[in-house]
């Protein structure tokens, strides 16, 4: 009677132990082309297709003998995809592990070890290239440093490196970045279709509204190949800079000079540089001498049309001395750095030298010469 008794309790502890097991969760990683299956119980797992190598994008059919279940996703790298509640429910866990290239991946199925063990089935495939479509994008600025308010061309080019048609292709530029205001040919447009080695550039030109660094990010294109099934791809993404706008700065020059005689002349050498980073525009030089008579000039005053960045303008007028005295000469100059007018002066000093009078000079010779007489007379006298 105790054989009996402890055979049973045996045999119930076996058959916990074995349900145990079989309720315990297990894995198994795969390395699969495209067509690949994996049979596990009346589960089927069908590597469909590469969406994305780029996105880490893969697409994937499942299905169910029966047709409980038929399914097709698109799986994330690195992300668990549960069916029928999961392995912990007794259904599957699939996880898209890597990406190896267009038509291969790794793939790791969770499931509960009552569902037996899993097979892979290998389709043989010729190795003539797939009609699978692969488009690149690419957006770039024709200068990644420019200056406030300045435009820039934005070229966006997509080109099928693929070996299939791409259709219902889009490009998505979007949203617009708001240091630029967009003037025109926005937003790209690139052809509906496009064959292997095709490619289709859209350009458009934008305008520079706010300084400093710039993020410019990836823009994505869109497309299908021919079983209609989705793909996607990014530009990479790059760093521009936009400037303070540059201004124009005039440098007046006055060089100093010796003094002028009353009633003499002399000339003034001025030059006018522009040491900015823009054109100085309608240029007017308009000129003042404090006291306002006593010196007088010609040409004094200038007008230029326009002085370039690192260029120079001179001129020399005449000054005419009326008076004894000291004097100021200033110059103002007005210009425009296209929109905004802007002010610089410059001066000098400048004397006018007393009169000389010559027969002032004989004022004094005359009685230099009379003494001279004299002691030359009293000198004869004494000789004598």
């Amino acid at each position: 009677m105790k054989l009996i008794f402890f055979t049973i309790l045996m045999l119930l502890f076996v058959c916990a132990h074995a349900k145990e097991d079989g309720d315990e969760i297990t894995f198994e990683d795969f390395a699969l082309n495209i067509g690949d299956r994996i049979d596990l119980g009346n589960y089927g797992i069908e590597f469909v297709d590469v969406q994305s190598v780029k996105d880490g994008l893969a697409i994937f059919k499942i299905s169910q003998a029966g047709g409980a279940l038929e399914e097709q996703r698109v799986m994330l790298l690195d992300s668990g995809n549960t069916f029928d509640g999961g392995a912990e429910e007794g259904g599957l866990t699939i996880t898209l592990m890597d990406i190896f290239d267009d038509q291969s991946a790794k793939v790791r199925v969770e499931y509960k070890k009552d569902l037996g063990t899993p097979r892979k089935r290998t389709i043989e495939r010729s190795k003539v290239a797939r009609d699978i479509p692969n488009l690149v994008v690419e957006k770039i600025f024709d200068r990644s440093r420019l200056t406030l308010g300045e435009d820039v061309k934005v070229t966006v080019t997509v080109k099928n490196l693929g070996s299939g048609t791409a259709s219902e292709i889009q490009v998505e530029d979007l949203p617009p970045l708001p240091e630029f205001a967009y003037i025109a040919g926005f937003p790209p447009k690139i052809k509906n279709s496009l064959e292997p080695g095709e490619s289709d550039t859209a350009i458009y030109v934008i305008n520079a509204v706010k300084e400093g660094p710039v993020k410019v990010p990836s823009i994505q294109v869109k497309y299908k190949d021919s079983k209609k099934n989705p793909k996607s791809n990014f530009s990479s993404p790059f760093d521009a800079m936009v400037d303070p706008k540059g201004r124009p700065e005039l440098d007046i020059k006055i060089m100093p000079i010796e003094a002028i005689p009353n009633g003499g002349k002399s000339r003034l050498n001025v030059s006018i540089a522009n040491v900015g980073s823009m054109p100085a525009t309608k240029i007017q030089i308009q000129s003042e001498i404090k006291p306002s008579e006593g010196l007088e000039s010609s040409g004094l005053d200038k007008t230029y049309f326009e002085i370039l960045p690192g260029s120079e303008e001179t001129y020399s007028p005449e000054l005419v001395g009326k008076r004894t005295g000291n004097y100021t000469i200033i110059l103002k100059a007005t210009y425009s750095d296209g929109g905004q007018a802007m002010l610089k002066d410059g001066q000098t000093e400048v004397v006018v030298l007393e009169r000389e009078y010559k027969y002032l000079y004989l004022l004094v010779i005359v009685p230099i010469i009379a003494i001279v007489a004299w002691i030359f007379k009293r000198h004869r006298e004494y000789k004598y």
